[in-house]
């Protein structure tokens, strides 16, 4: 398995959003919202991020930046991916070395990490576990084993975010499976094949009450060029549509891949002019919430691409200025729950981009100080949580 560091690095998933502070009965603390005589924290927005040999944590402000690190923690030499439950409640780390899955409780008021009981919590045999994904209603985990070609699941426990495997699995998936994902309704899973031929995306049906997985009829579903490489994920259009960054795997690869998605199948049907140009080596992809905008980390070329999606067809239009200049081997981008954010990990400098997202156009402009000292090396992925 490509195991991508400097230029290539290995990938995860998600971003950030702001902070809002008040005095509630003095002092500089945690914004309140009052009820009567009550006075309890608002929800806070905070990006975790993973690097080499490290976890770390940032509070989010209002204009975007990331502030300092107020959390560092000995993390896996190689992680894949990161995820929090959408509850915001739990946060999940692959180890790619040690194949386990790390699982944190989530301070709602500080962001500060607590190792559950019973983590990390093993996936597979060595060095597999790659992508992760949690199903909106956040009953269950599910991890990609990029060695052994297949796909894992666990059970999460609801107080305690404890991990239990689910009975069945795992499947087989396809060569080098990568980065997953389950579709808006929580009823599909997709996988990226990194080392498939053909690029191949793997589908399943999910069982809403045990998690168990069957492969969808049709699959896999090759991309429309017969791209290897496929890698990061991201659902648009209202979740009707699925994109694939293709980054390639000995050659850089351009472009993004579309798919409608069937909302009683599963099955995946290409969009009508996909693949769609990109930078070189699409790596990472990322949608806002509305399901407007579209965009890549392009690690081979140090920018990220940003399209605007068509919400009935799904195909992808370049946004003007697109791409736009990040730092070295951008790896990962995430974008704040708000949708007024673009957050890029950049794996080469140990840093972070952040770009304002122009509502109207989708069109990105550096916020003030970006990029940002992460005090990390090689920086590969990152997770928004907003607390409750």
């Amino acid at each position: 398995m490509s195991n991508y560091r400097g230029k290539f690095v290995p990938s995860v998933a998600i971003a950030v959003i702001c902070l809002l502070w008040i005095s509630c009965g003095g002092g500089n603390t945690p914004r309140q919202q009052c009820q009567g005589a009550t006075c309890v924290p608002s929800p806070s927005t905070f990006l975790y991020l993973t690097a080499l040999d490290d976890i770390s944590g940032f509070k989010l402000a209002a204009s975007g930046s990331p502030g300092t690190s107020f959390q560092n923690l000995s993390g896996p030499n190689s992680s894949f991916a990161i995820v929090a439950d959408p509850s915001g409640k739990f946060l999940y780390v692959s180890d790619f070395e040690n194949s386990t899955v790390l699982a944190y409780s989530i301070d709602g008021s500080t962001g500060v990490l607590t190792l559950v009981p019973g983590s990390p919590f093993s996936a597979s045999g060595p060095s597999d576990a790659t992508g992760l994904a949690v199903d909106p209603s956040g009953k269950f985990l599910y991890v990609t084993l990029g060695n052994s070609n297949q796909i894992a699941g666990f059970s999460i426990a609801p107080t305690t975010g404890v991990l239990t495997p689910i009975a069945g699995l795992p499947l087989p998936a396809g060569n080098t499976s990568w980065q997953t994902i389950v579709d808006s309704s929580g009823k599909f899973l997709y996988v990226s094949n990194l080392n498939d031929p053909g690029g191949a995306i793997s589908a399943y049906n999910i069982d809403p009450s045990s998690g168990a997985l069957t492969e969808i009829s049709g699959s896999p579903f090759v991309t429309q060029a017969n791209y290897p490489g496929p890698a990061g994920l991201a659902l648009g259009g209202g979740g009707k549509f699925l994109y694939v960054a293709m980054v390639g795997t000995v050659n850089a690869n351009d472009v993004v891949s579309a798919f409608s998605i069937d909302p009683n199948t599963g099955a995946l049907t290409p969009v009508a002019g996909s693949p769609f140009t990109a930078g070189q080596g699409p790596i990472s992809v990322a949608t806002d919430p509305s399901g407007k905008f579209l965009f890549t980390a392009n690690v081979q070329e140090d920018t990220v691409s940003a399209f605007t999606i068509n919400s009935s067809s799904g195909a992808l239009t370049p946004v003007a200025g697109s791409p736009f200049p990040t730092h070295s081997a951008p790896f990962d981008v995430a974008v704040d729950p708000t949708g007024k954010f673009v957050y890029v990990a950049n794996s080469g400098f140990g840093d972070l981009s952040v770009f304002s997202i122009n509502a109207t156009t989708g069109a990105l402009t550096p916020v003030a100080g970006s990029p940002f000292t992460t005090g990390q090396q090689e920086p590969s992925g990152l997770a928004i949580v907003k607390t409750q």
